[in-house]
């Protein structure tokens, strides 16, 4: 796993990313939010614009993330995955700028979102294939909220079993994005490849390690 410094990334936002955040905006506000019925297992909460002062928060955690590339084995061969990476494990003490995030989370919910994995989309080549979340095997139907950061990006959804893409998003900006019921046993998410990307995304997951 190499090590890197801060990230050189640019990313082209909102005209108004330059201004401070508009003082009656609702922040970490569920206000906005609305449900998405995958199916009868199935969910997925959205709350657009979740973080208001994204830009700030974005180019904080580019500052004291600790970020890495991992590798990968690929034909008897180590490659770097296509994204950097940054986390706190659970029992490690996250962040002021985390912990802000997963105490409104943790109330909702009525988890203790207590890990926190910041993957970085450094531009539209950097990349995560389909996949579940690993926790799905220590719990069941857990809950995985995403706050992501910077330029959209699409995110995809489609069975586990395979076939056809069944949902479409391109969360960016401070939205916010939680996965639950059987998403994680039932439903694969990706974020593939895109030629038109504005430039970085940073996805800050956040997981929680006993139920509810």
């Amino acid at each position: 796993m190499a090590e890197t410094g801060r990230p050189r990334v640019t990313w082209q936002g909102s005209l108004f990313d330059d201004q401070e955040p508009d003082a009656g905006a609702d922040r970490l506000s569920f206000a906005g939010l609305r449900r998405d019925a995958l199916d009868d297992r199935s969910w997925l909460d959205v709350a657009p614009g979740w973080v208001p002062d994204h830009a700030a928060l974005f180019d904080r955690l580019l500052d004291i993330a600790p970020w890495q590339q991992r590798t990968r084995t690929m034909w008897d061969d180590e490659v770097l995955e296509p994204r950097l990476v940054a986390g706190w494990p659970t029992g490690a003490p996250l962040p002021p700028e985390v912990l802000e995030l997963t105490a409104p989370l943790s109330s909702r919910y009525g988890v203790d979102f207590d890990s926190c994995l910041v993957n970085l989309y450094r531009d539209g080549s950097d990349a995560v294939a389909w996949h579940a979340d690993t926790v799905r095997k220590v719990l069941r139907n857990p809950l995985v909220a995403t706050v992501s950061l910077g330029a959209r990006r699409s995110f995809l959804l489609r069975p586990a079993s395979g076939g056809p893409v069944q949902r479409r998003y391109a969360p960016g900006e401070g939205d916010l994005i939680v996965m639950g019921g059987a998403c994680q046993h039932d439903w694969h998410h990706t974020v593939p490849r895109e030629r038109s990307a504005s430039g970085a995304r940073m996805s800050i997951t956040l997981r929680h390690s006993r139920s509810g």
